[in-house]
């Protein structure tokens, strides 16, 4: 037959290794064993191929680990950017505030919703039908106006030091003291947000950190909030781009304390180009800088807006897109479509489709060491003198007689005062960098292993071959004229 001629000179001539000795064998069980072992190496080496193949495209990633420093610095770092931090009060709604005769009515609303019991709520919701209940008259009040007034002040943040310094006279808030720290509402209640723009550095170590006291006001702690298992602060280290609120778990610090918070900044960077490992196009939504927190907080604002038209606190980037409930909307529609929302993402079997949130490609985090011990005895003896004024005195707005809240000794200095300490043990990052396995070299080493150790081939042989090819359909085909095969081992007789 021509074609085998034309496939036995192809054989004769290709610069693939044994494929001539299937022809020309001087024993018919020679080219046999030639056959059946080329044939058998070949269909191995497409098997190889094909994996190989299968393997780059999924592009099988692990980590990589490396402590960097910023652009720019070819030695140590100069200095490192302090996380923003979150401190937020177990006090939801002060008793102060509730038991105020102006505001009797938002604390017998405040105590039914707090417990999240839906058949109470559906029978306090009752009393808004009718306008002749006193209950009617608060209706168009908004439940995060009640968790912003009713909340702890923002003075309970009593100082802010670094290096001795206190923060207002610190560079990074010269020209704007106020940003020291800002007031963020939250469901959970209210929480200070220091060093809110990221714009605090420091050094490594003692020499450089801040430190921060707060008053937990436990005499003011609302029936709800005192009946709790703690009393105290839950405190969270994050970017300026992060809200305190989007973070699944934080530091539980109790009155009384000295705590010592040793950070480490981790940078977490993921493939891009890869689309199982994060979503490029996630970058931002309204509770800031995108992570896994924020996005199920997104999640439930959508749930509630879309059952109620209107969210329990509107979130810290809203732009206008949320409003808040009053709190007829709130306890008719807003506690329901909440509790709903939460039995199914608390729900294992459920939560990846009710909120399918992807990962964020670029993260950072600073992870904390916590240490501690009790604020000495010592210490609140030396500064009662200078402060007992300040919070025994009611105009000062700490002591509150009318609601029997009165500190007036060191041992209230002891069961109030909460100090917290962050510092660095190192200024540099340690990043944690996803990379790809398998590129476009490991492909080609192996496709080109496996033809050179099995076949004897190359990429010319490749090349050779599919020349043989199309030059044959052409001939035996479409009867169009042309060479043998390939031109490339020099000439060949015209077809």
């Amino acid at each position: 037959m021509s074609w085998v001629r034309d496939f036995r000179e192809f054989a004769n001539d290709t610069s693939a290794h044994g494929v001539k000795y299937i022809f020309e064998g001087p024993y018919k069980l020679v080219k046999l064993l030639f056959l059946v072992t080329w044939l058998g190496l070949s269909i191995y080496a497409c098997n190889v191929i094909i994996t190989s193949v299968i393997t780059y495209v999924q592009k099988p990633t692990s980590t990589k680990f490396e402590v960097l420093q910023d652009s720019g610095m070819t030695d140590k770092p100069e200095s490192i950017k302090f996380p923003t931090i979150s401190v937020c009060s177990m006090n939801k709604v002060k008793k102060s505030f509730l038991d105020s005769e102006e505001n009797i009515l938002l604390k017998e609303y405040y105590e039914v919703l707090d417990q999240y019991d839906v058949a109470k709520a559906e029978e306090l919701a009752a009393r808004f039908e009718d306008p002749e209940d006193d209950m009617y008259q608060i209706k168009d009040v908004l439940y995060e106006d009640l968790i912003e007034q009713g909340g702890p002040n923002k003075d309970r943040l009593l100082k802010c030091q670094q290096r001795g310094q206190y923060c207002n006279t610190l560079k990074a808030f010269e020209n704007n003291v106020d940003r020291i720290s800002v007031m963020e509402n939250s469901m959970t209640g209210r929480c200070w947000r220091v060093n809110p723009d990221g714009e605090l550095q420091g050094k490594m170590g003692d020499y450089g950190s801040l430190k921060l006291m707060f008053w937990a006001d436990v005499q003011d702690y609302s029936t709800r909030s005192a009946d709790t298992e703690n009393q105290g602060f839950v405190v969270a280290f994050h970017d300026n781009g992060t809200y305190g609120s989007s973070m699944a778990s934080g530091f539980l610090m109790s009155p009384g304390t000295y705590y010592k918070a040793d950070l480490r900044r981790k940078a977490e960077i993921r493939r891009k180009d890869k689309i199982e490992s994060c979503d490029v196009s996630l970058v931002a939504n309204t509770y800031g800088s995108y992570n896994e927190g924020s996005c199920a907080l997104e999640c439930k604002d959508k749930a509630i807006h879309e059952a109620c038209g209107c969210v329990n606190v509107v979130p810290p980037l809203n732009n206008g897109k949320y409003r808040s409930c009053n709190l007829e909307e709130w306890v008719k529609c807003g506690l329901k479509a909440y509790r709903s929302w939460y039995d199914d993402y608390t729900n294992p079997d459920l939560s990846t489709k009710i909120c399918p949130c992807s990962t964020a490609c670029e993260e950072i985090r600073y992870e904390a060491q916590i240490s501690s011990s009790s604020v000495s005895p010592a210490f609140a003896a030396g500064i009662f003198p200078g402060v007992q004024p300040i919070i025994s005195l009611p105009q000062y707005g700490y002591s509150k007689p009318e609601f029997d809240i009165l500190y007036n000794s060191t041992d209230d200095i002891l069961k109030n005062v909460m100090v917290l300490e962050v510092l660095f043990t190192s200024m540099r990052t340690s990043e944690i960098r996803e990379i790809i396995n398998y590129d476009m070299g490991n492909l080609l080493g192996d496709i080109g292993g496996v033809l050179g150790l099995f076949l004897g081939a190359s990429l010319f042989t490749i090349l050779e071959f599919i020349q043989f090819v199309v030059f044959s359909i052409m001939k035996y085909c479409f009867n169009i004229g042309g060479p043998k095969h390939s031109a490339l081992n020099g000439e060949k007789e015209a077809i």
